[in-house]
Parts: structure tokens; C-alpha cells; sequence
């Protein structure tokens, strides 16, 4: 074969080589890249499109943050690593003192556990003027410390003049507290102070406008109202009177404006009819339950009794 032939061979297959890559690229390459920028073009005018949108949604989330910023800043509660139960109560002494006196009994009823935080459960159980009970309640939710009243019941009570006492106009009352405590240190030292002094509180909501004029309890008997049940069973329930004095009640037995109606033993109280100035009124008084355990006969929560 001669050169020429030879070198016509290799510049058309080369020839042929050259053409077949162009017409790939051309008609396989160059759309399929053509399609991705057409749609990234169109992903870039779409977001450009959204611009407004996203700058109000930068606005929302730096106010969020600048909120969220001045709120930790200003922070007055106090949430501990831990809440123990002895200076709980001793918090708690210290408000019913500042609160002017109340009669208070109070039982732990156990943790309660969430992801980084956790509050213990305390119940509650008392009596006092409403005067000292309103700011004893603003003192738990507005103290430096995180309590949060979760339940509370509240009765107006009147209670007849005896040879110690006047007749009174007193609240009962019985509430579930939790008591924070978190694993966050920055949370126990709060940024800064807080107004400790209750509103003024013009009027007590539970002064009734006609007494019902009761008799005086002069053979000192169970004050059902006023008294913490402590354990039933078939027969008889066991009580702490409104002196604080354990007593022992019986289907029947006669107790201050009526009698003892059911015992329930089963259902943890006792019911009892009581006649108020010819107004018939069943009470119902309950166990309170301590932490892991049935409150029962001998087993005598914590006390702090502050009289007014």
C-alpha cells in the first residue's frame, strides 16, 4: 500500500471518529446538560422570587430570638439542680409567715421526671383567713423559686364563737404544688429581682352576707371540715381533728352540725351528713397519699401548723 492510500485511511478515520463524538455531543450531551441548566435557572428565579417571603421569615425569627434574648435576660425564678423536700417545706414556713399565719399540713407525694427537668409533687391542706390564704398563693406563684399551683379547692367556712375563740369567717382549702428543679446550671441564678408584695385585695369573696348563726362546738367534736382523714377501714375511720388530736369516728357517730352517712374503705373516705342552719350538706373528707405509699394509721406526714 503506498503512503498516500495510507495517510487517506487514517485522516478518514479520523475524519469518521471526529464526527461520530460531535454528533454524540450535539445530539445527546448538550441537551441533557441544557435541561439542568434550564432547571437550576429556574430553581435560582423561583427563590429570587421568594425573596420577600424569606426576609419576613428572617424578620419573624431574629424578633423570636430578640424576645427570647431579653426573656432570659430578664429572668427572676429560681430552678435548682435539685428540689429537696426539708427546705421546701422550710420555703414554705417562711411564706406562711410573711402571709400573716395559716394552718397548713403538708404531705410529699413523689417526683415527677421529664427530659433535662423534673418537679417534686407536694399537696397542701389547710385553713386561714382569706386575706393571709390570697397572699400565701401569690407568694408561691410570684416567690423566687419555680412553683406552679397545679390544682386547688377552696371552701368558705364559718366557724361558731367557742369560750377560746370569736366566731370566724375562715377558708380551707386543699392544692397540689410542683417544685422545679432543673439540670441546666444558668437556671439557679436568676438575672434579676422581682416585686415580692402582693396587690392590695380589697375584698374577701367568701364573706357571706347572712351568717348562718351556728352553734358553738361545746362537747368539742370532730369538725369534719376542718380535719384530715388519715385511714378507713371496715368500721371505722381515723382522723386528725381540727386541733390536730387523732380520733376515731364510726358509722353513726355524731360529729360537729351532723353524723357520720358512709365509710368507705375501699374508695379511701368517709362521708357525712351535716345540717347548716337548716341547709343540708354532705361533705366528703379523703386520704392524701404520700410518695410511694397509703397514708394510713401511723403514718403521720410532715406538720407546720401557723396559726393566725
Amino acid at each position: 500500500m503506498s503512503y498516500k492510500v495510507r495517510n487517506s485511511i487514517v485522516l478518514g478515520v479520523l475524519l469518521l471518529l471526529i464526527m461520530g463524538v460531535g454528533t454524540f455531543v450535539r445530539a445527546y450531551h448538550l441537551p441533557k446538560e441544557s435541561k439542568a441548566l434550564a432547571a437550576e435557572i429556574e430553581k435560582i428565579e423561583e427563590e429570587l422570587s421568594n425573596t420577600p417571603g424569606l426576609i419576613n421569615e428572617y424578620n419573624e425569627l431574629s424578633a423570636t430570638v430578640e424576645d427570647t434574648k431579653a426573656r432570659w435576660e430578664s429572668r427572676s425564678k429560681e430552678i435548682p439542680p435539685e428540689d429537696i423536700t426539708g427546705k421546701t417545706y422550710e420555703y414554705f414556713s417562711t411564706l406562711i409567715e410573711r402571709s400573716g399565719g395559716l394552718k397548713l399540713n403538708m404531705i410529699y407525694q413523689g417526683p415527677q421526671m421529664k427530659d433535662n427537668y423534673g418537679f417534686n409533687v407536694y399537696n397542701l391542706r389547710g385553713e386561714g383567713p382569706y386575706s393571709n390564704l390570697y397572699k400565701f398563693l401569690w407568694h408561691i406563684e410570684n416567690g423566687r423559686k419555680l412553683f406552679k399551683i397545679n390544682t386547688l379547692n377552696m371552701k368558705g367556712l364559718e366557724i361558731a364563737e367557742n369560750e377560746k375563740t370569736a366566731g370566724d369567717i375562715l377558708v380551707t382549702f386543699e392544692m397540689t404544688v410542683h417544685a422545679f428543679y432543673a439540670a441546666i446550671p444558668e437556671l439557679a441564678k436568676p438575672s434579676s429581682g422581682r416585686e415580692d408584695t402582693p396587690p392590695y385585695l380589697s375584698q374577701d369573696p367568701f364573706l357571706p352576707v347572712i351568717t348562718a348563726l351556728l352553734p358553738p362546738n361545746k362537747t368539742n367534736l370532730v369538725e369534719i371540715e376542718r380535719s384530715d382523714l388519715k385511714a378507713v377501714i371496715p368500721g371505722k375511720a381515723f382522723v386528725f381533728d381540727q386541733n390536730n388530736n387523732f380520733r376515731t369516728l364510726q358509722w353513726g357517730d355524731e360529729v360537729y352540725l351532723g353524723y357520720v352517712t358512709k365509710l368507705l374503705p375501699e374508695e379511701g373516705k368517709i362521708e357525712c351528713t351535716l345540717n347548716k342552719g337548716g341547709i343540708i350538706e354532705k361533705v366528703e373528707l379523703k386520704i392524701r397519699y404520700a410518695a410511694g405509699q397509703q397514708a394510713a394509721l401511723g403514718q403521720q406526714p410532715d406538720l407546720l401548723n401557723k396559726k393566725p
